[in-house]
């Protein structure tokens, strides 16, 4: 059973006034494109939705207004992205997740991902234990301090990850529980398994598949979706 966990319990701190997560395009919420695309991959069983308790009520009525039949579960998120995804792999574990299960989490607002890279992420974690979508880097990277460039790294090795990051069920839960135990704290899901000594397979994904994060960002979304 493959569980997607949508990570929807952000602040959209740097979109300012607008919540991006509720961002209408063509007349229907930004999150509701993110859902679509598990609710429609055969390899997806279940999805648990990780949101703030403010926004429980929207999002029970959106799940009932758009029947995603799919959707077992809203579940409470917490102060960092590590906490909320934590909290999805719990319920997943109520749910019934058992080894060999793989546990994809997703960013709530990425809701260009592909088919293919769903299907990607799957079949490469369930040879590798782990894997995510990620993206080249396509300019010249540079490290910066105090103002001033350092030095350039070579950009042939340097990949911008994204999700969604998937991870065998026991893996994630050994990971997770490692990392608190420890008091570290990631910035993605998959470098709890590194940090672990364990390989992550990368897959070079579409650079549709971006994040919001800025104002300019959703309106690329929604020239895309158009």
């Amino acid at each position: 059973m493959n569980t997607a966990i949508i990570l929807a319990a952000g602040n959209s701190r740097r979109t300012r006034t607008i919540n991006k997560i509720f961002y209408q395009v063509k007349g229907r919420p930004l999150i509701f494109y993110t859902i679509l695309a598990f609710e429609k991959h055969p390899k997806i069983k279940k999805i648990i939705l990780v949101s703030k308790v403010a926004n429980f009520k929207k999002f029970t009525s959106l799940i009932k207004k758009y029947k995603f039949k799919k959707m077992a579960a809203v579940v409470e998120g917490g102060k960092k992205r590590q906490d909320s995804s934590f909290s999805g792999l719990k319920m997943a574990e109520k749910l019934g997740a058992k080894p060999g299960d793989l546990i994809l989490f997703h960013n709530g607002c990425n809701p260009l991902v592909s088919w293919e890279e769903i299907n990607k992420s799957v079949e490469a974690a369930k040879k590798f234990g782990a894997a995510l979508i990620c993206q080249k880097a396509r300019d010249t990277v540079k490290e910066v301090k105090e103002g001033f460039v350092s030095r350039t790294v070579n950009r042939e090795k340097i990949y911008l990850a994204q999700t969604p990051q998937t991870i065998e069920y026991t893996l994630a839960k050994r990971a997770f529980e490692k990392a608190y135990k420890e008091k570290f704290y990631g910035t993605d899901d998959v470098s709890l398994v590194e940090r672990m000594g364990k390989k992550v397979k990368s897959i070079e994904g579409s650079p549709k598949n971006i994040k919001v994060t800025y104002p300019e960002d959703l309106e690329l979304i929604r020239a895309q979706l158009k």
